[in-house]
């Protein structure tokens, strides 16, 4: 029988059969509207509240696994096809050619994003746990989840639960303490008070517990923020250029040169000659651009003509490196996807004089999961001419001249948290730089969540963020998550602006995310032996 708990109407309830799977898409779909740009988060919190009344319901059920795994598996799925939808735009594109892959590729992501869901729900339901043991179960299980699907394969952490409180205001804040996961953690901790709240005998002490945690965060990230101070690095001077155009514009080898020329002139606007350095996002120039000799000589021509010292250009670029196979000998071509900094001299004869590489690919965009058996069936990638590119070994931060040490964190790597390194004997990188291209998401919500994500790194690490996005958010954000200055994806212009200081330290750290998976591995643990196990009879 279902828990007598339950006073909900059925059909909120019911997880099976075709109206049970509606109404998980569409609880699901309605809790994405807690991620920006609209971050109506008591929304997803009620959603995810009622998807615990929806298991706990499913419990009593005949078939109890698989109705727990159809209650999470539906719910996830309405949630990662509304938050993700904006891929779609990235084939559209791309060409004629890639949109009949969109569809099975786009649901292919939804389907796989959701079986983590599923699994906690079958977790759940199948163990049965009763009382406050469900309570940490429910949070257990699909914080679980949600730490899996942002690790394994390399991981796809977007829209994570904890990101429904804007980034820069109080609710944040407390990422400084325990990043976004630990928020993650909290919001399935705020969602199991509420389903107290709504669907128990006993509502006053849930109601105040949960009063009591939201206020609690609230208070520390008001404190927090009303006691910033920021500083500025002397002597920088960064000069952020966006243009807007549509990614499709960017394969047509006219409109792309046409891109180019207008982001040259927006960056020799007046006040050049007060500017350090100049940024501009990924995007900005197709290919190996590092190797287009009249492009940089026509960037220092151009710097050269307004100063003596010409500012130092941080451009994204895709950088070759050639190999022999160590059996054929064959030379092999390598590209990665790279942060450079060019300098030029008096004259404006340019010099590379530093790169980064990128270390997280974006799969099916920058590289073929499966590797050769994938690109021997000419499966086409969506964001290079090239059929794949490769990955940095290791993740580096990087001194380019006339700045304090970065991180640079190319497009997708700036939503892993955790991802800065700060290696052991050598000097910490004091912010970190975000070059993005953000036209693929098209007119859509993915900019703003991309943006979102980045503050929350800001947050973590004490660090600032520079973004340069094309048809993005481009602007500086301060080691708190707030936006000093920005240009939107609809604007083109430049920002002059000064680099904040960084933070001398956060608590959060790469081992904060560690425990958490730590203890509610530990959880999960306790309550599998404490209803005798998952065994073979999971389902």
């Amino acid at each position: 029988m279902p828990s007598p708990t339950v006073k909900a109407p059925s059909f909120l309830l019911k997880t099976t059969g075709w109206g049970g799977r509606f109404v998980g898409l569409l609880l699901g779909a309605v809790a994405v509207l807690g991620q920006a740009p609209l971050h109506f988060w008591p929304l997803t919190v009620l959603c995810l509240s009622i998807l615990l009344a929806r298991l706990k319901w499913a419990s009593g059920a005949e078939r109890r696994g698989w109705a727990g795994f159809s209650a999470g598996f539906w719910f996830a799925f309405g949630y990662f096809m509304a938050g993700t939808y904006w891929i779609g735009s990235a084939f559209i594109a791309r060409g004629p050619e890639f949109i009949p892959i969109m569809p099975p590729m786009i649901l292919g992501l939804g389907l796989l994003l959701a079986f983590f869901w599923g699994l906690a729900g079958a977790a759940f339901t199948k163990l049965r746990p009763k009382g406050f043991a469900s309570l940490l179960a429910f949070i257990s299980f699909f914080f679980l989840a949600e730490f899996t699907r942002g690790h394994l394969f390399g991981g796809f952490p977007w829209n994570l639960p904890g990101y429904i409180f804007e980034g820069g205001k109080a609710m944040s804040q407390a990422a400084s303490l325990v990043g976004v996961y630990g928020l993650t953690c909290f919001v399935f901790l705020l969602s199991a008070l509420l389903y107290l709240v709504l669907f128990s005998e006993k509502r006053l002490e849930p109601l105040l517990v949960l009063l009591l945690a939201t206020g609690s965060v609230f208070a520390y990230g008001t404190v927090r923020l009303n006691k910033a101070q920021i500083n500025y690095v002397d002597d920088v001077t960064l000069r952020l250029v966006q243009v807007r155009f549509t990614q499709n514009e960017k394969f047509d080898p006219v409109k792309s040169i046409d891109i180019v020329n207008q982001f040259l002139t927006q960056t020799i606007t007046p006040g050049l000659e007060n500017v350090t350095h100049v940024i501009w996002p990924e995007g900005a120039v197709n290919g190996v651009a590092i190797e287009d000799e009249e492009l940089l000589y026509t960037m220092g021509g151009a710097l050269a003509s307004f100063t003596d010292t010409p500012p130092v250009w941080l451009l994204n670029s895709l950088r070759n490196e050639t190999r022999r196979h160590p059996k054929t000998g064959e030379v092999i071509n390598d590209y990665y996807n790279s942060s450079v900094a060019v300098t030029f001299n008096a004259r404006g004869v340019p010099a590379i004089a530093a790169y980064n590489d990128k270390k997280h690919l974006v799969p099916f965009g920058e590289f073929i999961p499966g590797g050769k058996w994938m690109e021997m069936k000419n499966v086409p990638v969506i964001s290079t001419s090239l059929l794949s590119i490769s990955a940095a070994p290791k993740k580096y931060n990087a001194d380019f001249p006339g700045l304090p040490r970065l991180s640079p964190q190319i497009c997708y790597e700036i939503i892993f948290s955790g991802f800065t390194p700060h290696p052991k004997n050598e000097a910490a990188p004091r912010w970190i730089l975000n070059q993005s291209n953000d036209a693929w998401y098209g007119n859509s919500f993915g900019p703003l969540q991309h943006s979102n994500m980045a503050t929350y790194r800001a947050i973590e690490e004490g660090l600032p963020v520079v973004r340069a996005a094309s048809n993005g958010i481009t602007g500086v954000i301060d080691s708190y998550g707030r936006y000093e200055e920005q240009l939107g994806p609809k604007e083109s212009g430049i920002i002059d602006a000064r680099l904040p200081e960084p933070l001398k330290s956060t608590p959060f750290s790469l081992l904060i995310n560690r425990l958490l998976l730590l203890i509610n591995l530990l959880i999960a643990i306790w309550c599998a032996r404490g209803s005798g196990g998952l065994g073979s009879r999971f389902f």
